[in-house]
């Protein structure tokens, strides 16, 4: 316990000492953290795009949240563990680089992964999957005329001392995190408007059997099913087929709550 709050004090010391409380009004949007992965996510293929989102939160409260599309990169210190799939079975491992896309799905609460199908045709490959390891950080793409661009030693603040905090606040939570994910994975798993509530229904019940072998707590079952049926009872009674949006916004709002948590952290638990 000493050790964490020596950690956060050190946080919200060196935040106020390179960034400035007061400076609230920022051109740059906020760095986000993708959250870490319980398993690979398979990104899906329709239209030319192959796509998936990923669980994130804001790392830094001080300046705005992206607007829904604003382009991230990943930063140099952070990883993620591509791979692609082919016909005959194997598995080929891959670095990202700019055919692998990163963009805000809805403000700073998820992450959209993307990339042009035809890169898949290009390398031989029927599918990709994405695990995201621990303190990975997304910093957005520079914009020519911003006049209060993220400077190189802001992201070092980031990347040293605000994710590690989060990945102990958010990335371990093993209540309101564990249900996000699971959420997150039946987001994925969804198309835009739901045609069989049946195929859903199973899919959730695999879900969550995956998830209580992995040491589901109750808290997070609870949250978790909570959610999902008030967005059974949505998509049946009031916008039908709507399965897919409710289930991300209840996702984001599991989101919210653990980002919170972490704002109070960097004040020292404020």
């Amino acid at each position: 316990m000493q050790q964490n709050a020596f950690v956060l004090s050190l946080a919200g010391t060196a935040l106020a000492a390179v960034l400035g409380w007061s400076s609230l009004a920022s051109a740059a949007p906020q760095a986000l953290a993708l959250t870490a992965t319980d398993d690979a996510v398979k990104l899906t293929c329709a239209d030319g795009i192959c796509q998936a989102e990923f669980s994130a939160f804001c790392l830094q409260p001080e300046r705005v949240a992206p607007k829904p599309g604003t382009p991230y990169r990943l930063t140099a210190a952070s990883t993620l563990t591509i791979e692609g799939h082919n016909e005959a079975g194997q598995t080929v491992s891959l670095r990202p680089g700019d055919w692998l896309k990163f963009a805000a799905a809805r403000s700073h609460t998820a992450v959209r992964i993307h990339m042009d199908q035809n890169e898949l045709t290009r390398r031989g490959l029927t599918s990709i999957t994405i695990a995201v390891a621990d303190n990975v950080a997304l910093a957005p793409e520079p914009v020519e005329g911003d006049d209060n661009p993220i400077t190189a030693s802001e992201m070092d603040v980031v990347e040293q001392i605000q994710r590690p905090v989060g990945a102990t606040v958010v990335d371990r939570n093993s209540e309101g995190m564990a249900a996000a994910r699971i959420a997150n994975r039946l987001v994925n798993s969804l198309p835009s408007f739901e045609a069989d509530r049946t195929t859903t229904g199973r899919t959730w019940m695999r879900l969550m059997a995956s998830a209580r072998t992995r040491g589901l707590s109750p808290m997070a079952e609870r949250l978790a099913q909570n959610g999902y049926e008030l967005c059974r009872y949505y998509a049946d009674r009031v916008l039908v087929g709507d399965m897919r949006g409710c289930m991300q916004s209840q996702h984001d709002k599991l989101m919210k709550v653990l980002n919170s948590d972490y704002w109070k952290a960097l004040n020292g638990g404020s």
